[in-house]
């Protein structure tokens, strides 16, 4: 009996350990201690050991080696690389072609198929020398062209990671008159051409080309592909030229005997323009009544630049004639009214070279008026330039002078300050226990070095922003204030727990002044050439000028309508019966952009017009009394309404005032353009009252470099997650970020927000059960932060993985250049099925729509528009064109599937997107279904901040869910009975 009783306890253990060798990698069976301590710092490297690691050398810190070590710049060698001693990532020689671009040499063909070329080569003398490419900007999205370089196996410093090749562009043709007598900009055409040049840095923060060390010996080049591809002719290591300074030049043309010149010249800044290296460098408009040529009140592009010509390295290239060859002051009509006080810089180039060191990095003071100056020294002397009879060029180039020293102290101090916040969390919890003496400055050895390590370093910007602006900065203001609060804290250590949030708020500011600092606008208007004794005037205009030109403004102001987008075609001079009412919710940019395509496409193919009319945002959704909602009840909506919120759409057809688009004989055919998923907002009933326009996806994006180094896998699936990733991560004092979203959960578990009919929850599941409480449970029992600033984060590399969208996708590519080449991006986990396959179910994917509004007489003319402009041909310009003005942080998100597929994503990141896309779904939108986000975040925050059992909140929110869906289908007398909907 008893050895009966005992074989039968001995099973039971067996299998409860069993169960707890199965169990044990899951935190959340033990219940009371997340994943996160119990694998804190469990060996690996700190993420204070990573983020040194992480941030390398920069370029400055290795100038500073070259010349404590001796090692100077060589003299007058130039090496050639041989292209036939390249190999290819692949092991093999690459495949040379002839004739490309009209070069008869040979050259390279670098598409995306090959990660990597090398080069290797013999160097007789050591030294540093500079690398100069010569290169064959190949047709692609018209992006630079990036490169990471390596030499012998190794990044020589930070900036290598990324190295760009720019590319050129010109006006295609001359601004056209509009139908108000508005200047229409040109679209911008690239220009394909062999270059040489030598390598910069991508950011501009250095004067002048890179230099390399390299010893006598035998050595290898690698170039690793990031993006875009290109043609290479030749490499060249180059020994580095001397420029002089401005007195050894004026001594020369002394010696010369080079005689000043009678007479000068006067050329425009925007219609001179002979290449740019970026796209969205423009001709611009300005009002001044001195400006050349005077605006007068409508739209003439009469300057150049502006705040678009303000990144590092942006080039802008003129040509002029010169009358006779002397001796000659340059100088140009130039506004620098942004920078609060700050100058900006720019290099000067005359004919492909900078003729003395003063002109490496020319400053132009801020001043809230334009001017006219010469290019001066110091001392207000202008400049002398010799220029022989003929034509000349000038180039400008984007530097950050000064500012580059306090980026660089900026990068250090949010690494430095990210630090000691999260030494601090870690001992006091967040939030923190303001009346306990936590010994802060015991617990942790290095924290009042740290503090007083930052307070001495806001100071020095400070002084440093002092002493270079004409005015003292907001921001170096705010650098005394952080100081000052650093200072109080190093002098009453008990105090810094209750300030914690004065450290957070110093991270978001030292955050965003690092990106905002390298903004260097400057804007042009005209240059002159003249001789030395020759007097300019100071380009300002007078009081009573600008009197006439306000009473102009004023008095056009009556008839002029500036919410209405002109076009080529007036609308206005056509029979109404041909014209239909537009209503874009987007900027006047995105709207004459698209009027012009309507006008030149839509127009000349059905002989239609379209009256088009901008407004803000908030004025063509449902739910609040605004623009459309007025004109709907007064009886004057437009006939289409573009740019409407996801949720909109359905709240206006329960009203009856769209149109069912399903009534439209090519319907079926139309809709195939978009994911099938990205339409379930839009419909009700049976029928689909909008068509996508644009889509969001999301996607797990990661820091490939960290990951790597660590030696930390991808998650597949959330168990892997929790199994796997979490705790290397935590081993590693690094952290995951996922914002709230029961979407993928809800959806992977099969299970849907709503009854098949939208009159009840459909969270009263058991798949939506186990869907909320692995939501929850991803912040109670697995640690991942509750909110954090992912961007941020995952820049100074703390968080170097998480879950983001679309948007955070276009955050990093313009705010984060110092991560190009160390990010990707994979499918967000899955949940694997029985079968073996793994659902990757997402929400979130609808965006923006178009809808034909029910009081429109015209219909199938509003249709034609709206299928017209949701093609795939039309939704490709479009995304181009308004990427070429205004620069990647106007991606369009098209929901166009085939046109998503065209515009200019890399080729790994587009192949990602496509197969997430493919799981992409939605929430319907139903009757008092705006209640049900507020709901399902009030559940979670009293199952993670308030401790609530999952059951009990879930089953709270889903009476309260019912509860408003009853009610508004009461108020739109819609009644259920258990027979169904009468």
């Amino acid at each position: 009996m008893r050895k009966s009783i005992f074989r039968k306890y001995r099973a039971c253990l067996c299998i409860m350990l069993a169960l707890v060798f199965v169990l044990y990698p899951i935190a959340s069976a033990e219940p009371g201690i997340p994943l996160k301590e119990k694998f804190q710092f469990q060996g690996g490297k700190t993420i204070e050991e990573f983020q040194e690691l992480d941030r390398g050398q920069n370029y400055s810190e290795i100038e500073e080696e070259y010349i404590r070590e001796g090692i100077l710049p060589t003299e007058g060698i130039e090496i050639q690389l041989d292209n036939h001693s390249l190999v290819t990532s692949e092991g093999k020689k690459a495949k040379l072609a002839v004739d490309v671009g009209g070069k008869k040499e040979e050259a390279v063909l670098w598409q995306d198929e090959e990660e990597w070329l090398e080069w290797s080569f013999h160097v007789e003398k050591g030294g540093l020398y500079e690398i100069h490419v010569e290169y064959y900007a190949l047709p692609g999205s018209e992006l630079p062209i990036e490169r990471s370089l390596i030499i012998d196996g190794e990044v020589p410093f930070k900036e290598a990671h990324n190295i760009q090749f720019l590319r050129g562009f010109v006006d295609d043709g001359e601004p056209r008159l509009n139908s108000v007598g508005d200047e229409v900009r040109p679209r911008q055409k690239e220009v394909f051409r062999w270059r040489r040049t030598p390598v910069y840095d991508s950011q501009g923060f250095y004067k002048e080309p890179l230099l390399f060390s390299l010893s006598e010996g035998s050595h290898t080049l690698r170039l690793e592909y990031i993006d875009q591809p290109m043609a290479i002719s030749g490499i060249w290591l180059k020994s580095p030229d001397r420029i002089p300074t401005y007195a050894e030049v004026k001594k020369e043309y002394e010696a010369k005997g080079y005689r000043e010149a009678g007479r000068g010249t006067l050329f425009e800044a925007e219609s001179t323009v002979t290449e740019k290296s970026d796209s969205i460098l423009r001709r611009e408009t300005d009002y001044d009544p001195v400006s050349s040529p005077m605006s007068d009140g409508n739209r003439i592009l009469n300057v150049m630049g502006g705040w678009r010509w303000k990144k590092g390295n942006q080039t802008l290239s003129w040509k002029f004639e010169v009358p006779e060859t002397g001796l000659y002051k340059i100088g140009m009509r130039v506004a620098q009214i942004w920078g609060d006080g700050m100058p900006v810089h720019r290099q000067i180039a005359i004919d492909g070279k900078v003729p003395f060191q003063e002109l490496l990095e020319y400053s132009f003071e801020y001043d809230k008026k334009w001017r006219t100056e010469p290019l001066k020294d110091k001392n207000g002397e202008p400049f002398l330039f010799y220029l022989t009879e003929g034509t000349h060029e000038i180039s400008m180039t984007v530097k950050m002078g000064f500012i580059k020293d306090i980026v660089h102290s900026l990068d250090k101090d949010i690494l430095t300050l990210s630090r000691v916040i999260r030494q601090i969390v870690m001992i006091t919890g967040d939030p923190p226990d303001i009346h306990y003496d936590y010994e802060l400055e015991t617990s942790i050895p290095d924290l009042m070095d740290n503090l007083k390590e930052l307070a001495g370093s806001m100071q020095e910007k400070y002084e440093l922003l002092n002493d270079e602006s004409v005015k003292i900065p907001a921001m170096a203001n705010n650098f005394l204030l952080i100081k000052d609060q650093l200072d109080d804290m190093i002098a009453d250590p008990f105090t810094i727990p209750r300030k914690l949030n004065d450290l957070n708020n110093a991270l978001t500011s030292l955050s965003t002044w690092y990106r905002g600092l390298q903004d260097q606008p400057l804007l042009l208007d005209y240059f002159l050439v003249s001789p030395p004794a020759e007097k300019w005037g100071k380009g300002q205009s007078n009081i009573f000028q600008r009197l006439v030109s306000s009473f102009k403004n004023l008095f056009r102001s009556f008839y002029k309508d500036y919410d209405r987008v002109a076009g080529i075609h007036d609308a206005e001079e056509v029979s109404e019966e041909d014209v239909i009412s537009v209503w874009v919710s987007r900027g006047m940019e995105w709207g004459e952009i698209m009027k012009e395509i309507a006008d030149e496409d839509f127009t000349a193919k059905t002989g239609k017009y379209i009256k088009m009319n901008i407004l803000p945002p908030s004025q063509l959704e449902a739910g609040a009394v605004n623009a459309l909602m007025l004109a709907i009840t007064s009886g004057k909506a437009p006939d289409v309404a573009v740019g409407v919120g996801a949720n909109s759409p359905v709240e206006f057809a329960i009203r009856n005032a769209v149109v069912d688009l399903t009534q439209f004989p090519d319907y079926e055919e139309v809709v195939q353009r978009f994911i099938p998923g990205g339409l379930i907002p839009y419909q009700y009933q049976g029928g689909l009252y909008a068509l996508p326009e644009t889509m969001n996806f999301r996607v797990m994006f990661y820091r490939t470099d960290i990951l790597d180094e660590l030696k930390i896998s991808i998650p597949d699936t959330w168990e892997d997650l929790y199994n796997y990733t979490l705790p290397q991560l935590y081993q590693n004092g690094l952290e995951f970020y996922y914002l709230p979203d029961l979407s993928p959960f809800l959806f992977q578990q099969g299970g849907s927000f709503y009854n098949e009919d939208g009159t009840r929850t459909g969270l009263d599941t058991p798949e939506a059960y186990t869907a909320f409480k692995e939501l929850t449970d991803l912040y109670t029992s697995y640690g991942i932060p509750v909110a954090a600033n992912f961007f941020n984060r995952m820049r100074t590399g703390e968080m170097p993985i998480g879950i983001a969208d679309f948007y955070f996708y276009i955050q990093l590519h313009v705010a984060a250049p110092e991560l190009v080449g160390r990010w990707s991006i994979a499918p967000i986990p899955g949940t694997r099925k029985e079968d073996g396959s793994i659902d990757r179910s997402v929400g979130g994917i609808a965006s923006q729509a178009c809808m034909i509004m029910a009081d429109s007489e015209k219909k199938d003319i509003a249709w034609e528009f709206i299928d017209w402009w949701t093609s795939d041909e039309v939704q490709t310009r479009y995304g181009r064109e308004l990427e070429a003005v205004i620069g990647m942080e106007a991606r369009w998100n098209t929901a166009n599937i085939a046109a998503f597929d065209s515009l200019p994503w890399r080729k790994n990141d587009m192949e990602v997107i496509t197969r997430q896309l493919e799981w992409g779904k939605d929430m319907p939108v139903v009757l008092g279904g705006y209640f049900t986000g507020r709901h399902l975040t009030n559940a979670w925050n009293r199952i993670v901040i308030g401790e609530m059992p999952v059951r009990d909140s879930l089953e709270k929110a889903v009476k309260d869910i019912n509860k408003e869906l009853k009610s508004r289908q009461e108020e739109h007398g819609i009644y259920i009975t258990e027979q169904g909907r009468r």
